[in-house]
């Protein structure tokens, strides 16, 4: 009986290999089987076959249309009819996920949406399906869609595989961009495997599902703008690609985080697509892209707290192509701009020839080399007046838009650009740059997967050098009898903090009532005795703020109708660190007593004689007089303490005389200046420190009548 019941057993568990065996036989077959969508393959579900076949033909004719408005350059619309391709093709794939045309078609949607990674698994089936059949371009596809996976040696091995399935003419005509392709993914395992030491982080505070992207800031980080495609646009209507149309956000900063984002309101925002693309370094202008006929630049100024009605830029910057992004130079006098005008997108610049008639300069491209044989996106000129820091196809791009750092040397050559590495660049697309004025931290647009939207706003923070481990005492010394201790050698992080520069800041205020004045902020070469640069404080709250590119020794004047001018000296030696300077300046108003100290007066060490660098003070000294004829002043040198008193008297009284002698060459009337020389008698500050002795030595001008 017992043999009998084994006997059973044995049966019972054969059968059941071979059900098994069968069933994995089938599975295997079935997954490398490719399955065309044919009625004989699926008898009992015609009706489910013909609702596939229906999803496959929209999505096919939704491609097709994609791949006209790539040609054309329509980079949402192709997008958008990718998006609706793919969602027809993944219909069909419920049905029938194993046909190699449909895998291949899906992997193709992918890569041209905002999902690429997913390419990967669809193309990889796609080709195990059927190998012997399939479309060639799925090889040079998987070589795009690998570096979407860090995959860089798999990328190169498709991209090669797939030369070797082109004709000698067909070979002839691609094998430069091939080349291209391939070197591309051998400068992004460069980048990837030996990443610079950034923190990449997600603006989560201004970030939402929807496309955000294009931040710009102030110089010291006040407030942000940037541009969002989410639902409460301005007039709630969609572009082509059935996303709203943009709308621009501001955001301030408090506390060290950024506030909620809101809409800056119907004067900037219009029922259409609206960009901010720059912000002036002081945030009292910025540029913005419209399209009209085609794309434009326009200008919208900070006048108290309303942003005026934008105004599009002059002919000699828009031409009859398209001119998108745009950035500020330091000095206001500039704009650097991105125009298609010579085929791809190339980096162009203009300058202002006359303020008031508002005059610029034909546009003409940037310096030899600086532009790439492909597409450069976006441009961001630093508030150092030497660096520039661009989006780019070209050069050693890890894939689509890279950001690339170029800086302009003595000779006005640009350097080769360098790309900032990865994880600040990635194979997506990386646009829209903007770094602090002290190059702490920076703010990047990128496309890349995991952020909360289509666009995200990235914000990078430079962590500079490795610091070695530190071991106490001991430890170290049981460290080094075992074993030198080595230096830790690490990778160097990429050089883009700049330095050398100054940024002057705060508020223009009335000396009596402490309310805030609109006044002008000329700023001079005192060597050259040239004028740098114009700003101007806001009416409303006086704000004002420079930029002061090291190198120059600057002479600032703020003129206001009704008042004093105000001067201030910064002598900025070649490649002096970065400084913020807060100030508050007051000025004074015409009236008996009033006085200015003359920051740019200069003679030479224990001299009377004026130097060359004095001519622009004295000549808004020169046009005050002649603004209040009736004004009698006294110029009065002083000194500090230290030598004599008598010799310090003398001096001080040859350099106001020097100074009257000046002003009556230039027509003043000898009637209407005094010269006094005060010596030590009269001092501002302490004399027992350096910083204090040279306050101390001074030209001062009061009024004595008006």
């Amino acid at each position: 009986m017992n043999k009998i019941v084994e006997l059973s057993n044995q049966l019972i568990m054969s059968k059941l290999y071979v059900v098994l065996l069968s069933l994995f036989f089938l599975t295997s077959f079935s997954f490398s089987q490719n399955i065309e969508f044919k009625s004989k393959n699926f008898k009992d579900n015609n009706d489910g076959l013909k609702l596939a076949q229906e999803s496959i033909k929209k999505g096919e004719s939704f491609m097709k249309q994609a791949e006209s408005a790539t040609a054309e350059k329509k980079e949402n619309l192709s997008i958008y009819l990718y998006e609706q391709a793919l969602e027809n093709f993944l219909s069909a794939n419920k049905f029938n996920p194993n046909n190699s045309e449909l895998n291949f078609n899906i992997g193709k949607c992918y890569l041209n949406t905002y999902e690429k990674s997913k390419s990967v698994a669809h193309l990889e089936k796609a080709l195990k399906l059927d190998e012997e059949n399939i479309d060639a371009d799925v090889y040079y596809l998987l070589g795009q869609a690998y570096r979407y996976v860090n995959e860089y040696d798999k990328a190169v091995e498709s991209f090669k595989k797939y030369q070797t399935t082109l004709s000698k003419k067909q070979l002839q005509s691609t094998k430069k961009s091939l080349k291209n392709e391939i070197l591309e993914c051998q400068n992004a395992k460069k980048l990837y495997e030996n990443p610079v030491r950034v923190f990449v982080s997600n603006l989560e505070e201004v970030n939402t599902p929807y496309s955000d992207y294009c931040a710009s800031i102030t110089a010291d980080e006040e407030f942000l703008i940037f541009n969002s495609r989410r639902p409460d646009a301005t007039g709630g209507k969609k572009d082509v690609d059935n996303r709203y149309f943009s709308d621009i956000y501001i955001s301030n900063k408090k506390d060290g985080k950024w506030g909620k984002p809101e809409n800056m309101g119907p004067t900037i925002n219009t029922d259409g697509c609206d960009e901010a693309v720059a912000l002036s370094p002081d945030g009292q202008s910025m540029y913005l892209h419209k399209i009209d006929k085609n794309s434009n630049i326009y200008i919208s100024n900070l006048v108290g707290d309303k942003w005026s009605v934008p105004k599009i830029m002059p002919n000699a910057i828009n031409t009859e192509f398209n001119e998108t992004d745009a950035s500020f130079s330091h000095d206001g006098i500039k704009i650097y701009y991105i125009s298609d005008q010579m085929g791809n997108k190339d980096i162009f610049f203009s300058g202002i020839m006359d303020r008031k008639t508002n005059q610029w300069g034909k546009g003409q491209r940037i310096g030899y080399g600086l532009n790439s044989p492909q597409d450069e996106g976006s441009i961001y000129f630093h508030p150092d007046g030497k660096t520039i820091y661009f989006s780019s196809k070209g050069y050693n791009s890890m894939g689509g838009y890279d950001i690339f750092k170029t800086v302009q040397g003595k000779d006005a050559i640009w350097s080769e650009p360098e790309n900032l590495g990865y994880p600040i660049n990635t194979p997506y697309d990386e646009k829209y740059f903007t770094i602090s004025a002290d190059g702490k931290h920076a703010y990047v647009t990128s496309d890349r997967e995991g952020g909360k939207g289509e666009w995200d706003i990235y914000r990078i923070r430079f962590l500079g050098p490795v610091k070695p481990d530190m071991v106490d005492n001991e430890d170290q010394l049981l460290a080094s009898i075992a074993q030198p201790i080595r230096d830790i050698k690490p990778e160097p992080p990429v050089e883009v903090i700049t330095t050398n520069l100054t940024i002057l800041k705060g508020r223009i205020l009335d000396d009596f009532t402490k309310k805030p004045v609109k006044a002008d902020i000329e700023i001079f070469d005192n060597v050259k005795n040239q004028l740098v640069s114009v700003f101007y404080s806001n009416e409303l709250t006086g704000k004002f703020l420079v930029s002061l590119p090291s190198g120059k020794n600057y002479g600032i004047a703020v003129k206001a109708e009704g008042y004093l001018f105000y001067s201030e000296n910064i002598d900025l030696p070649e490649l002096s660190d970065y400084q913020l300077i807060d100030k508050d300046i007051y000025l004074k108003n015409i009236a008996i007593g009033s006085k200015v100290i003359l920051k740019n007066i200069f003679f030479d060490s224990g001299q009377s004689k004026l130097r060359p660098e004095s001519t622009s003070e004295l000549s808004r000294l020169i046009e005050l007089l002649n603004y209040a004829p009736s004004l009698v002043v006294e110029i009065s040198g002083h000194t500090d303490n230290v030598g004599g008193e008598a010799f310090n008297i003398k001096l001080s009284e040859d350099r106001a005389n020097a100074v009257v002698s000046y002003l009556v060459q230039k027509g003043i009337s000898k009637a209407r200046l005094i010269a006094k020389g005060y010596g030590p008698k009269k001092p501002i500050a302490s004399n027992d420190n350096a910083d204090g002795r040279q306050q101390n030595r001074r030209t001062e001008f009061e009024i004595v009548k008006n």
